[in-house]
């Protein structure tokens, strides 16, 4: 008992180290049972996603701010109508890639998705910004 009591004080450090690693592998089990998988993707792989149209392109970005440039075909619901409850997706069968606002995607935004059956949530890396820098293109709307 005192050669554990020794190694406690001696190596605190590395008690908490080992609580760390356990809380952080419990925290992503806990998500992954009560909430789908939210990845972060590049832009090439949310452009052949599109391609492919095995996904949907959300805009979460104000509406005048997504008015002067935005990827085509993307669908723009503002990140506040989440959180007042205004939100509707029309269809949740299809997997979601997010634009984020400033480079934040708000909690509220995924769990509606969640609630609402979306199989998959992808949000864009680096945003509209990076989807530019690779060659994609952008518009404005008319």
């Amino acid at each position: 008992m005192e050669n554990f009591t020794e190694i406690v004080i001696n190596y605190w450090w590395l008690g908490l180290i080992v609580i760390g690693l356990t809380v952080l592998l419990l925290a992503k089990k806990i998500n992954n049972a009560f909430g789908g998988a939210v990845v972060e993707i590049k832009a090439e792989e949310a452009a052949q996603l599109l391609a492919d149209k095995k996904a949907v392109i959300l805009d979460i970005q104000e509406k005048r701010i997504f008015e002067k440039e935005h990827i085509p075909d993307t669908v723009n619901i503002p990140g506040i109508s989440f959180v007042d409850g205004s939100a509707n997706i029309e269809d949740a069968s299809m997997p979601v890639i997010i634009i984020p606002m400033k480079g934040i995607t708000p909690m509220p935004v995924i769990q509606y998705l969640e609630s609402v059956g979306v199989p998959m949530i992808y949000i864009l890396k680096g945003g509209i910004n990076e989807w530019r820098e690779a060659g994609f293109p952008t518009t404005a709307s008319s």
